[in-house]
C-alpha cells in the first residue's frame, strides 16, 4: 500500500563529465544504510520536443513511497546527435544509479525505468535495445549495463512503423529524428515491439481506451510481443482517463487507480520492498 517515508532533499547532478547540461534530479527516501532502496529511471513525455511534458512529480512520489527516484533532463528535438542523445542520457542515468549505488544508498541489482508518452518509447527502447548506442563521453559504458531490471510505461508511444501513427504520434518520430523523411527500416529500427526478446525484463504497462494522442493499441503491440516472447508483462487498459494525466493521484477515472496497482507490482517483483 502507498505510505509516506520521510525524504532527502533533491539533488541536481549533471549527467556528462565536464558538461553542466543535461542534468538528473535525485529524490531519496531516508532508509537505513543496510537496506538500499530499489530506485526508477523517470523519463517524462513530451513528443521529444521537450522532456518536462507529462509525469511531472513522479520522482518525488516515488521517493515518498521508497524508492530512490530519478528524473533525467534527456535532450530532445534539434540535439546535435538527434535521436542518439536521448538514448545515451538515458543509458547513462541507469550506468549512473549503479555506478553510484552506495553513495546514493540504492540497489543495483534493482534500477527500473519509468517512462511515460515519448519518454516510454525512450524507456522501451532502452530496454530493448540496451547497447543500441554506446557514446564516447560515456566513461562507464564498457563495463555498466544500461539494461534496466523492470520496465513501467504510462501510455508510451512504442512504434514508428510507417502507417501506424494515429493522433499527435508522427510529430514525436519527426522530433525523435530531428527530420521528416524517414525511411522505414529507420521506422523499424527504433520500433520498440519489433526487438522484444526473452532477455527483456518484466513489464508494467498501462494505457486509456480513449488516448486520442497516443493509440492504447501501441500499447497492445508492446504487450503482445512480451508474451510471444515469454516476458513477464502487466498490461492494464483503463477505459477512462486521457492522454497526458501522469501520477493522476486522486483522479476519479479508473486510471487513476494505476499508481496503487504499480506499487503492489512492484512489491511483487521486489519483495524485499518495502521494508521499514
Amino acid at each position: 500500500m502507498p505510505h509516506t517515508a520521510p525524504t532527502h532533499a533533491p539533488e541536481s547532478l549533471p549527467l556528462w563529465p565536464g558538461r553542466g547540461a543535461p542534468e538528473l534530479r535525485l529524490h531519496r527516501p531516508r532508509r537505513p544504510r543496510s537496506r538500499p532502496a530499489p530506485a526508477l529511471v523517470v523519463l517524462r513525455g513530451g513528443g521529444y520536443a521537450t522532456n518536462a511534458g507529462s509525469g511531472g512529480g513522479s520522482a518525488e512520489w516515488l521517493a515518498k513511497n521508497g524508492f530512490v527516484g530519478i528524473e533525467v533532463d534527456y535532450r530532445v528535438r534539434n540535439a546535435p546527435e538527434a535521436f542518439l542523445a536521448p538514448y545515451a542520457d538515458a543509458a547513462r542515468a541507469v550506468r549512473l544509479a549503479r555506478h553510484h549505488a552506495a553513495r546514493w544508498e540504492l540497489d543495483p541489482t534493482r534500477v527500473g525505468v519509468l517512462g511515460y508518452s515519448a519518454g516510454g518509447h525512450l524507456a522501451s527502447l532502452l530496454s530493448t535495445q540496451p547497447a543500441l548506442h554506446l557514446d564516447p563521453a560515456d566513461d562507464l559504458a564498457d563495463t555498466v549495463s544500461a539494461r534496466p531490471d523492470l520496465v513501467v510505461l504510462g501510455y508510451p508511444v512504442i512504434s514508428f512503423v510507417e502507417g501506424y501513427r494515429p493522433g499527435g504520434l508522427a510529430g514525436s518520430a519527426e522530433s525523435f529524428f530531428s527530420r521528416s523523411e524517414l525511411p522505414e527500416e529507420l521506422r523499424r529500427r527504433f520500433s520498440n515491439e519489433l526487438h522484444v526478446t526473452p532477455e527483456h525484463p518484466p513489464v508494467f504497462l498501462w494505457t486509456m481506451r480513449g488516448d486520442t494522442l497516443v493509440s492504447w493499441t501501441q500499447s497492445q503491440r508492446f504487450a503482445e510481443a512480451c508474451t510471444v516472447a515469454g516476458v513477464p508483462v502487466t498490461f492494464k487498459l483503463f477505459e477512462q482517463g486521457a492522454h497526458g494525466m501522469g501520477l493522476a493521484l486522486g483522479d476519479r477515472s479508473d486510471a487513476g487507480a494505476w499508481t496503487e496497482q504499480l506499487l503492489a507490482w512492484l512489491a511483487a517483483r521486489w519483495p524485499q520492498f518495502p521494508t521499514e
